[in-house]
């Protein structure tokens, strides 16, 4: 793989005394002119491996403080994109240029850095079988500056930016890809031939040598906080502190004391009346930095570790409390956490890390203890692993144990395999659970993909991770194709076309509807994309509805026939938009006076930005849902006529590169009409009953405004503005702006908090 790439070897001399490089767009330091240099590029995204329309050039060199790494892309200044968005957002239309490297050269993750031409950063890590996570936020720097027909931006990524394997020699091999957005014609270019969501990214990475050095950096950040809620009156002051060292010899420590998340994101509202719980990606700094080594997950299926358990709400008795009253004010949907630390370290082929977090007692509580120990071998082009996790429940005195075994192997740049072996006790019950998947990658423009689960109905990952369910079968399959090089006159760049397989059952044989879904997305030349699939389910058992009851464990849905279409418009200069079709319908059952359950949905969205510095989003979401089937208690079901309307409000304004103003809404209207009684049998065939089921309605708010100052790079202070509720009525007469406004009007919280971080 090294090739003409070992050049890299003979620049180490030059650049040992080079001069210290200023990081302002502009290549003219004498490092540069020695640097190695990278000029093809190919079109990734969409896949049709064209050579690059326009001119980029690349150079890449190091010393002693780090990579440093130089795109010089050529455009007129007049085609340039440079709208300003927040770190890490996805999905922007706007100019950028980014490298992926794995330091350690190994294909397990790579390590992604992102500049747009607005100066906004963007970082994460892209694992072995997964996707780009854009959780983890590093420590470097990058700068860009527009010239009359191109543009630069100069990367400076220091040797201790990551945890890496200590290096003995004075070379360190590296797998690297570059690549570069253009925001007009909404395409990405790749030097390697592939991007970070095709499967064989990691091992399509070049591999070059480069200098190798350590070096060591400890930081320190002290915070002070302070929290109020005018609803309930709680008023909080906290003073805190994180600890981050790297001793730059392949060991790495994480320490935070006495957390304050108040400035974190606010989540996504999902409306779930289903059994399955669901899952929020976490948005606390501290628990996404450095985590890669304890993220073992399946897509949203599990995940051995999922960090929004920790600070989690506590388990109250007020019923037996010597103050009942006071037990129920004190009650919180969060519960204060002591301290977190997480230890890793890099030893040639074994990774090795611990974490562990301490949640707070309180007057009618305790916290939980959280420990995990994992680590990894690799022999070959196999990784062998063992995590271990453990929860003590010091309130309820109950602990949960889970033990995970998992390997993988990189059979070639196209056959991978994954497989993990899943066990867990938790008071005197014991569950096993497995996973086995394969990738496969024939030719560059197709792929296979198959997986199997099975969890025993004891399994249980609840207490520290994530489980979408137990007591579950699963056999996957997937195909997808992709069609590029249309004739002249065709208007479509690529097509793609895929087609799924899925059968599920609980592990007594039950089987869920089987489901066989295809997939057609079309990407034009004038960069809009058109999305059109279909989904048959049979005819089947939902055997998670009625919440494990054993004496009524299922019940038989209808087959159904549904459909969605998706466009996505090119940009028109500073607006673009977007919208959703989908319906849905199902038989009729038999044994009661049924119509068949029918959904329609349909969402059109927008984004406007007149200037740079301005974003503005908005979306309508409408879904109709007739014979809407939800669980009452028992047997006992009932269908509805149920309306869901949303309406989303974003918007994005930055003065300089220091002020940041975000704002982020949802307003959500449900309205649960004609309800109708109904039961199920023990064979699971729903029927009609006399039972009296009111129609309900609910509002949801969730509203935040945030204010981001930067004082110096990772000092910052915050000032956040969050006010939501929920308002649920049955039998009410309320229309839908009165639904929307009620939570608005009587929310459950409205919360101002203040904080200032520091970098030392």
């Amino acid at each position: 793989m090294n090739r003409v790439y070992k050049i890299l070897c003979t620049l180490g001399a030059s650049i040992l005394i080079a001069e210290p490089i200023t990081l302002d767009g502009n290549l003219n330091e004498e490092s540069w002119k020695d640097a190695f240099v990278i000029e093809n590029y190919y079109e990734t995204v969409p896949f049709t491996l064209e050579p690059a329309s326009v001119k980029t050039i690349t150079r890449v060199f190091s010393n002693e403080d780090g990579i440093y790494v130089g795109f010089t892309n050529f455009q007129d200044i007049s085609t340039m994109v440079s709208n300003k968005s927040l770190r890490d957002e996805m999905g922007i239309n706007v100019e950028q240029n980014g490298v992926a490297i794995d330091f350690d050269s190994d294909g397990s993750k790579a390590y992604m850095f992102m500049i747009t031409l607005a100066d906004i950063k963007k970082d994460g890590i892209r694992p072995l079988g997964g996707y780009p996570e854009m959780d983890w936020d590093g420590d470097w720097e990058a700068k860009t500056r527009k010239y009359k027909n191109f543009w630069i931006s100069e990367f400076f990524i220091p040797w201790n930016v990551a945890l890496m394997k200590p290096e003995e020699n004075d070379m360190r091999k590296i797998n690297i890809s570059t690549f570069r957005y253009l925001a007009k014609e909404k395409v990405w270019l790749n030097d390697t031939k592939t991007s970070g969501f095709r499967v064989n990214f990691l091992s399509n990475m070049r591999t070059i040598e480069i200098n190798s050095y350590t070096k060591r950096k400890l930081n320190f950040f002290p915070f002070l906080s302070k929290t109020y809620n005018s609803v309930s009156n709680f008023n909080e002051n906290k003073l805190g502190a994180e600890v981050f060292l790297n001793t730059g010899k392949g060991q790495q420590i994480n320490l935070t004391i006495n957390p304050d998340f108040g400035q974190a994101e606010s989540d996504e509202v999902i409306v779930n009346f289903s059994a399955q719980e669901t899952f929020y990606s976490e948005k606390r700094a501290f628990f996404n930095e450095n985590q890669s080594l304890f993220d073992l997950n399946h897509y949203d299926r599990y995940r051995i570790i999922n960090t929004r358990r920790i600070g989690a709400r506590s388990n109250y008795e007020c019923l037996s409390s010597d103050d009942i009253g006071d037990c129920e004010a004190s009650k919180k949907n969060y519960t204060d956490i002591d301290f977190a630390l997480r230890y890793t370290q890099k030893n040639n082929d074994l990774d090795f890390g611990v974490f562990l977090a301490q949640e707070s007692d309180e007057r009618y509580t305790k916290g939980r203890s959280y420990y995990a120990i994992r680590s990894k071998k690799r022999i070959n082009n196999t990784t062998i692993g063992h995590f271990l996790t453990y929860v003590e429940d010091n309130f309820l005195d109950e602990k949960a144990t889970v033990n995970v075994i998992d390997f993988s192997n990189v059979r070639s740049n196209k056959l991978t395999f994954y497989n993990d072996l899943i066990s867990s006790h938790r008071e005197n019950i014991s569950g096993f659970g497995l996973r086995s998947q394969f990738n496969y990658k024939p030719t560059a423009l197709s792929s296979r993909s198959g997986s199997l689960l099975y969890f025993d109905d004891d399994l249980m990952l609840n207490d520290f991770g994530y489980l979408k369910k137990n007591d579950w079968f699963h056999v996957g399959l997937g195909s997808d194709v992709s069609k590029i090089n249309f004739k002249d006159g065709k208007k479509i760049k690529e097509l793609k076309v895929g087609i799924d397989f899925n059968y599920d059952s609980d592990t007594s044989g039950n089987s869920n509807p089987i489901t066989i879904g295809q997939n057609n997305e079309f990407t034009f030349l004038n960069s809009s994309e058109f999305q059109f699939t279909w989904d048959l389910k049979t005819s089947g058992k939902n055997t998670t509805i009625t919440r494990k009851n054993i004496d009524y464990p299922f019940v038989k849905e209808k087959g159904s026939l549904s459909f969605n279409l998706d466009y996505e418009s090119p940009s028109f200069g500073n607006w673009e938009y977007d919208w959703r079709i989908g319906y849905e319908v199902a038989d009729k059952y038999k044994f009661w006076k049924s119509e068949g359950y029918e959904r329609k949905y349909i969402k059109v969205a927008a984004s406007f930005y007149p200037t740079d510095n301005f974003r503005l989003y908005s979306s309508i979401r409408k879904r109709e849902d007739d014979e809407w089937l939800n669980w009452i208690e028992n047997n006992r079901l009932a269908v509805f006529d149920l309306t869901r309307n949303i309406i989303s409000i974003n918007m994005n304004w930055y003065r300089g590169s220091k002020h940041e103003i975000r704002l982020k809404s949802q307003f959500i209207a449900l309205e649960a009409i004609n309800p109708r009684s109904l039961y199920i049998d023990t064979d699971g065939y729903l029927l009609e009953n006399d039972d009296i089921v009111k129609s309900f309605s609910e509002g949801i708010t969730s509203f935040q405004i945030r204010y981001k100052y930067e004082i110096a790079a990772l000092s910052n202070i915050y000032l956040v503005y969050t006010r939501g509720g929920s308002v649920y009525e049955e039998d009410d007469d309320r229309n839908t702006s009165e639904i929307l406004s009620d939570p608005w009007n009587h929310p459950d919280n409205e919360i101002l908090s203040i904080k200032f971080r520091l970098k030392y």
